[in-house]
């Protein structure tokens, strides 16, 4: 029997990462990488939850006087205006390169950061794709959750607080010249912490899996990153036991390539609705995104149901040759990991008290012009997006 000719792959533009350095201790060598060590006016970003836990000292001591300054003022839902403030002060310090240990936030204040400084302007005037193009300070991301993936993608999302939305940015120029992985530093993660961002890093690897803009490398690295969360237990492992390095370390890697597939392959409706939900409530990213993501896999299912199957046939779900059995599986094993394993709230009145059900055709209409939505598999018009939040209500 002659093989079947593959596939025709559709034209794609793949931004890779910049390098990753991953191991237990990793971070404590940070003055001595070859991107920083000829830095004398280092500018560090982070949040008083990382420097309360005294994850700083061991990082920073080795550089001596090369620290301009500690700023760790990065609240959840990175800010505007923190952003343009912290630039200006970078700017003043003559600051020659940017440190960010955090989550996502602190990551995409720092990308926040470097991108005003190079415009020479507010950061809510750079809003949206490939608006930077500039030559920016070396940024050098140490995350302390898995979830985002930040130091890997092209992508930041800041709060503008003021307009009461949140403003996207996507940029080659956002891309973080190193990623410091060491998953001693998630070992404290709260357990609700670590929870929200693994659907956080899942909620990525299938949107990208699913969308539009698909392509061979995003799949192969989200593929990764299910096999990894889905199959392997990394947060299952992480939230038994809280101590363990390896299984923090499965889960950092699985939000790092799934940050790297959604850089090359976008996004979906999840994120659109994550996003204006997010806004207007203040829930967090992973929260947001878990409340909907299976009534979005599902609203996909007809349109994806190829790569979805294809996801599943690797991860060992389903049986046989029934693509749509592949995909139901897959849904259910997805559903499992969001109510089950991570334990996240599954109702959105209970997630997000302060919401009441007449403000849902508003989250829709806000939603339909998210820039993550053109990439989802289906053209999900308003009308389905609202059937989501109401299923979800």
């Amino acid at each position: 029997m002659s093989p079947t000719a593959p596939a025709a792959i559709r034209p794609f533009q793949h931004t890779p990462a910049g390098p990753s350095h991953f191991g237990p201790g990793v971070a404590a060598t940070l003055a001595d990488k070859t991107l920083l060590k000829r830095s004398q006016r280092v500018v560090v970003v982070t949040d008083r939850g990382v420097a309360g836990a005294g994850l700083l000292a061991p990082l920073l001591d080795p550089f001596g006087g090369r620290v301009a300054f500690v700023d760790d003022g990065v609240v959840p839902d990175a800010d505007c205006a923190h952003v343009d403030a912290l630039a200006s002060r970078a700017h003043a310090a003559g600051a020659d390169a940017v440190l960010a240990v955090g989550g996502g936030s602190v990551m995409d204040t720092a990308k926040g950061v470097v991108a005003a400084m190079a415009k020479g302007c507010s950061i809510t005037a750079l809003e949206g794709v490939a608006t930077i193009r500039a030559r920016t300070l070396p940024l050098v991301c140490v995350p302390t959750t898995a979830g985002t993936g930040s130091e890997a993608t092209q992508f930041a999302v800041l709060k503008d607080r003021q307009a009461g939305r949140k403003r996207i940015y996507v940029d080659a120029s956002l891309v973080p010249v190193l990623a410091v992985l060491d998953p001693t530093l998630a070992v404290g993660l709260p357990r609700a912490v670590t929870a929200a961002t693994a659907v956080d890093a899942l909620t990525h690897a299938l949107e990208a899996i699913g969308s539009r803009m698909r392509n061979p490398v995003g799949t192969a690295l989200a593929t990764e990153a299910c096999r990894m969360l889905l199959v392997d237990g990394a947060l299952a492992a992480s939230l038994a036991r809280p101590g363990d390095v390896d299984a923090r370390g499965a889960c950092l890697i699985a939000a790092h390539l799934a940050g790297q597939a959604v850089s090359t392959a976008m996004l979906g409706a999840c994120h659109a609705l994550a996003h204006v939900t997010g806004a207007r409530t203040g829930l967090p990213h992973g929260v947001a995104n878990g409340l909907f993501l299976v009534d979005v896999l599902r609203a996909n299912a007809n349109k994806a149901q190829k790569p979805y199957a294809q996801l599943a046939r690797a991860l060992g779900l389903g049986a046989g040759d029934d693509d749509e059995g592949r995909v139901a599986a897959l849904i259910d094993a997805v559903d499992a990991f969001v109510g089950d394993t991570a334990g996240l709230p599954r109702r959105l009145h209970e997630a997000a008290p302060s919401l009441t059900a007449a403000e849902l055709p508003a989250l829709a209409q806000a939603a339909l012009a998210d820039p993550d939505l053109p990439t989802n598999p289906a053209a999900l018009d308003e009308a389905a997006l609202l059937s989501i939040l109401q299923q979800r209500w």
